[in-house]
């Protein structure tokens, strides 16, 4: 990335501004569209209390109207100037849809987000050209050299979240709000496109030059631009849809979109009603249901009618084929089996006998709820196995607790409400749990795997009629792990005591150095001084306060040092009085010699801040010897607002003896920065920016959490096992046992330099999980309700 120009920069600020002051015009049409809407609505109300309605509606929006028209030009100018958090720029609503806060929502807040994803949609279809060549031009004020679309702040999906927030301010009835950000995120396409295109248009004629999209080679050997979501900037320009022919194509997509008539397809209302337990857990079958069970009494049976079965199926070929079509069962098993396939997992020589126990158990469903529950069970498994970071054994041992857990939906849909269920519990442990090894030819896996199939294969065969037999599974799995876990846990808790004892002398040592930087004197000694004091000394004092408390002997004199040395290295002080000095002078080198040994400071270091106080004592000697003779080159004391204070947030210093005790990675000085190393950018994300891979990384990694870190050209897999209280300190620790522990900003250069990259920052079941909330979105938003 490079510093944008002066007038780049005024180009970009300025256009931000317009576009938010832009937004009142914007409103105006958007609630121009809802006065249509609703116009049309009570001409056409089939009776008085429809028209009611719609009136109370209108009567709202007159009131209300002044009032959106004045505070979303505000709410995005706010919303603009926020900084990019992520590399990749979070889509609306499908994003935001987490699996376990859906029973907390309510069908309104459901369907208001399911509207909203829809509109964004929309909005995307409509705006895709014009929106990808503001992105070269806004990219290029930044200061960009390819195109990087989550950088421009006027994206579709900023607009859609401000609309939000200003319609949900208003006093209004839940059901109007719905109501107008549905109609006013419809029309927002268009509004866009136009909007998008005449910023556009004055860019150039102040002659801004477009970024390039980044070419990167795909999977099948060609290339595509980073930058505009798999399509190359020559498709954009020149392939795309133009603006009658893109309104026409979601005016179709419109018209096409099928009704939510099939009870088996997985909506976002629907999941948030199963897990709420607003639909019955048993009943009488669903058409989906009965169909399969009688397809298979009929045809499944060897042309046998199977006792009591109904003989009036009708079994012509188009009546079953309009039945299958419209279920999409068959096609969606058939589609499982083929990503199965095509991920290069192995499929087991029972493969056909497991598929079997599946469908055995689909027909045996009874009512809607149990058939949707059905439904979250395969969709979680089909995430989870085919999850690239779970070896292939244990891709194959998911698949293969497939059929348990479809038996157990059927009996305990706590399953999915309750985190602590023993039957999500366990499928989380063992595959977080794996997420240690690489291969199975990873050290310790085979052993690893063997207590797995062990513990698992009752409950494979089990009949299962609660979660006894995934309790008994997971206690015995526990019990073995827990067994290794205290095999490893006395070299791990001498690495956490090394780095707890280094957090809290660090804290202290800041504390110590701030008093030190306000002391009188400080701002009149060379920065040499200043930065040895409020650094390794500080270091020095805190470690005596620990040991032996605030009023030990020790610590007082170690105290009383800092200030004869900030006298002593005093320009005008000192060599006023030699003489004492001169006293001075061998009990300071001593104590000082005496303090650093404590924290086993290095050597090196300590000689070389002895020679530079020796220096400054030279130069008061001869000064009080010759007073009338200036000083030759005089030591510039540093301006208290220029020093850099070392006890830095973020970089504690860690001794030798702590560095030894927790394998602590310590970057050499000579390393990049981190400025430095991310701006010359990554092979999955040329040219992001610093700030934005430190904040992806830092603070929102919690414990558990697996990585791979570079150790001596090798990666090693390890887990994120403490972390200090101040979060300054992280300490890693293998499946072996063995630890790396490091401060945040050598985590955060390593990071940065691709040398520490995050494998799993969420549990594998919970995102296994979220996709199925997100699946449940996209097929919401795809159907008309």
């Amino acid at each position: 990335m490079n510093e944008p120009t002066p007038q780049y920069a005024a180009l970009y600020q300025a256009t931000v501004k317009d576009a938010a002051a832009g937004g009142g015009a914007i409103m105006g049409k958007l609630t121009a569209a809802v006065r249509k809407s609703l116009h049309a609505r009570v001409a056409g109300a089939r009776d008085m209390r429809e028209r009611d309605v719609h009136e109370e509606s209108l009567k709202h929006l007159l009131v209300q109207e002044p009032v959106l028209r004045a505070q979303y030009p505000q709410v995005l100018l706010e919303a603009f100037n926020k900084p990019v958090l992520t590399a990749k720029a979070p889509s609306l609503s499908l994003a935001e849809v987490h699996f376990d806060q859906l029973e907390l929502m309510d069908e309104v807040q459901v369907q208001e987000s399911v509207n909203m994803a829809r509109a964004q949609q929309m909005a995307m279809l409509v705006a895709e050209a014009s929106l990808a060549d503001l992105n070269t031009l806004i990219c290029s004020t930044l200061g960009l050299a390819t195109v990087r679309p989550e950088r421009n702040p006027l994206r579709p999906e900023i607009y859609l979240q401000a609309l939000k927030h200003v319609v949900e301010r208003l006093a209004v009835p839940a059901a109007v709000r719905l109501d107008w950000l549905t109609t006013m995120g419809v029309s927002l396409g268009g509004e866009l496109r136009e909007l998008y295109t005449s910023l556009s248009q004055h860019m150039r004629s102040q002659g801004v030059v477009a970024a390039g999209y980044a070419v990167v080679p795909t999977p099948g050997g060609g290339t595509s631009g980073s930058g505009s979501k798999g399509v190359t900037a020559q498709a954009i320009s020149s392939g795309a849809p133009g603006s009658a022919e893109r309104e026409a194509l979601v005016a179709s997509e419109m018209r096409a979109a099928r009704r939510v008539s099939d009870p088996a397809l997985l909506t976002l209302d629907r999941l948030r009603r199963l897990l709420a337990g607003e639909l019955d857990q048993h009943g009488t079958p669903h058409r989906v249901a009965a169909f399969a069970q009688q397809f298979a009494r009929e045809f499944e049976s060897g042309g046998i009618p199977m006792p009591g079965a109904d003989q009036d199926f009708d079994a012509t070929m188009p009546a079953a084929l309009e039945a299958l079509t419209e279920m999409k069962q068959v096609d969606r098993v058939v589609q499982r089996l083929e990503q199965r396939r095509s991920a290069g997992t192995l499929i087991a020589p029972d493969e056909k006998v497991a598929h079997a126990a599946r469908e055995a158990i689909r027909r045996s469903a009874a009512g809607i709820a149990q058939a949707l529950s059905l439904e979250v069970i395969n969709l979680m498994v089909d995430n989870i196995a085919r999850d690239p970071r779970l070896v292939t054994p244990v891709q194959q041992v998911v698949w293969g607790l497939e059929p348990a857990l479809m038996r157990l939906a059927l009996v305990d849909p706590r399953i999915f409400t309750d985190k602590q269920h023993a039957a999500r519990v366990l499928v989380q442990e063992l595959t977080h749990r794996s997420l240690a090894f690489t291969s199975p030819q990873s050290p310790g896996f085979a052993e690893f795997f063997q207590q797995v199939q062990d513990a698992l294969a009752p409950v494979v065969d089990a009949a299962i009629t609660s979660a006894e037999p995934f309790e008994h599974a997971l206690a015995d799995l526990r019990q073995l792990w827990d067994a290794q876990a205290r095999q490893q846990e006395a070299s791990r808790a001498q690495a956490v005591r090394a780095l707890q004892q280094a957090e809290q002398r660090n804290l202290l040592a800041e504390k110590i150095a701030r008093e030190i930087d306000s002391h009188p004197d400080a701002a009149k000694v060379p920065e040499v001084v200043i930065a040895f004091l409020c650094g390794p000394w500080a270091q020095v004092v805190a470690q005596a306060r620990l040991k032996g408390g605030a009023g030990s002997t020790v610590a007082d004199k170690y105290q009383a040092l800092i200030s004869a040395t900030l006298w002593s290295a005093h320009p005008d002080l000192a060599r006023m009085n030699v003489s004492k000095l001169t006293r001075l002078v061998p009990l300071l080198i001593s104590t000082l010699r005496e303090g650093l040994d404590t924290i086993r400071y290095p050597v090196t270091k300590t000689s070389a801040f002895l020679e530079a106080l020796m220096g400054l004592h030279q130069l008061a000697f001869r000064a009080g010897a010759k007073p009338a003779e200036p000083l030759a080159a005089p030591v510039e004391p540093a301006a208290a607002g220029a020093r850099t204070r070392p006890v830095e947030d973020g970089d504690p210093w860690v001794a030798p003896e702590e560095a030894h005790d927790s394998n602590f990675i310590e970057l050499p000085e000579s390393a990049q920065s981190t400025e430095a190393v991310a701006s010359a950018g990554t092979a999955d994300n040329p040219g992001a920016a610093p700030t934005e891979l430190a904040v992806a990384s830092t603070g929102s990694l919690p414990l558990g959490s697996w990585v791979e870190l570079m150790v001596g050209e090798q990666w090693v897999r390890t887990q994120l096992t403490w972390a200090s209280p101040h979060g300054t300190l992280f300490l890693f620790t293998s499946s072996a046992g063995t630890t790396q522990s490091m401060t945040r900003r050598t985590h955060d250069k390593l990071v940065a330099g691709g040398q520490l990259r995050v494998i799993s920052g969420q549990p594998v079941v919970d995102g296994a999980l979220d996709a199925v909330a997100q699946q449940a979105m996209r097929n919401s938003v795809d159907s008309t309700l």
